[in-house]
């Protein structure tokens, strides 16, 4: 059954969102640009996590098995992760490396980087992509991953006791916005900083309360205001204030878009669901574009990109996604509608 809102439409601008943002740092022509008073690849992964806290809290009221539920999680991020690592191992790492081929594979951080596949991130490969703007990394995407999961693991925990789950989500939030702002040592967990996740954290628990409420609490009349309001705070307010206010905001705008039916934008999946192909694939290719064609210029650079990124992307859902979600435990209801000013149906289970 076709979706009938914007969620796929929204992936995929947060997904090129990402792109751009990495865009600037990986070729050395600057810093991002902002938008809301946040790099436009911030802001991009900020999405990816509000929707996610939605879908994936509306998978679990809809199915609340911990068997079914992992095992759809596992199948929505293993299988894609697993190809894009071993690609990168076996063929990007000895194609581009300044080492021989026997002295990459003796390497020990050749094998490490396949620790990447447990979601335990590594970023550098002996000899890949030292001569480039920002070195070492081959895939700095990655590190969301973690992250990701570990809000997985949160929803059946929090939603439990259903008696206290609004004020277990709202403790969840909060525990992120306490970790962001005033922990400041290292807290290292599986890999990954805490602190650098914190924030992630919110935006996630932001989307799991409006899924708790109930769409009915979307407008895009009031969307409309919230997101005047923020660019307005984003201007005139320090930088602290504006990111209180876009936990907020930004969860609550994003959500009532991609309920909402738009003609065009709720066909953005017709050739599939490229949104996570083109997450785990830019940033390598980003970092083969700049060491193959140092001088291109930005926007020749973004088009290269962008073009080869999609191409991968669409050979990941095509060949491996949605073959692995075919797997997917169903849910006992399919179906979720847009807001009812749109009055259509919407079902959007295949993406989480």
């Amino acid at each position: 059954m076709p979706r009938l809102n914007n969620f796929d439409a929204m992936r995929i601008a947060a997904a090129l969102a990402v792109i751009v943002g990495h865009g600037f740092e990986l070729t050395g022509a600057g810093a991002a640009p902002r938008v809301l008073g946040v790099p436009i690849h911030v802001l991009g992964v900020q999405v990816f996590f509000v929707m996610s806290g939605f879908l994936i809290t509306t998978s679990w009221l809809r199915t609340p098995s911990p068997l079914a539920f992992f095992r759809n999680r596992a199948l929505r991020i293993f299988p894609g992760l697993v190809v894009v690592v071993l690609l990168t191992v076996f063929v990007l790492g000895p194609l581009v490396t300044t080492l021989s081929v026997p002295q990459y594979f003796a390497e020990p951080r050749t094998w490490r980087y396949l620790q990447n596949i447990l979601l335990w991130p590594q970023f550098d490969l002996p000899g890949v992509f030292l001569n480039v703007p920002h070195p070492g990394s081959v895939n700095g995407s990655l590190w969301t991953l973690p992250v990701e999961f570990a809000c997985y693991i949160a929803v059946p925990v929090l939603l439990a006791f259903t008696r206290w789950r609004f004020a277990a989500v709202i403790a969840f939030a909060v525990a992120g916005v306490l970790i962001d702002q005033f922990i400041l040592n290292p807290l290292i967990v599986w890999g990954t900083s805490l602190q650098k996740g914190a924030d992630l954290f919110t935006f996630f628990a932001a989307g799991m309360l409006v899924a708790l409420l109930g769409r009915r609490v979307l407008r895009l009349d009031i969307a409309i205001a919230a997101l005047a309001a923020q660019v307005l705070i984003a201007a005139a307010f320090n930088p602290i204030v504006s990111r209180w206010a876009l936990w907020v905001t930004l969860s609550y705008v994003v959500l009532a878009f991609c309920m909402t039916s738009t003609p065009y934008l709720r066909r953005a999946a017709r050739f599939g669901d490229l949104s996570y192909g083109l997450y785990i694939y830019a940033f390598p290719i980003q970092q083969l574009t700049v060491s193959a064609w140092p001088g291109l210029p930005f926007v020749a650079n973004l088009l290269v990109v962008i073009t080869l990124t999609a191409g991968a992307a669409f050979a990941s859902w095509h060949l491996v996604e949605k073959h692995a979600l075919r797997l997917k435990a169903r849910p006992r209801s399919r179906t979720i509608a847009p807001l009812p000013a749109e009055g259509a149906a919407a079902s959007m289970d295949h993406a989480h």
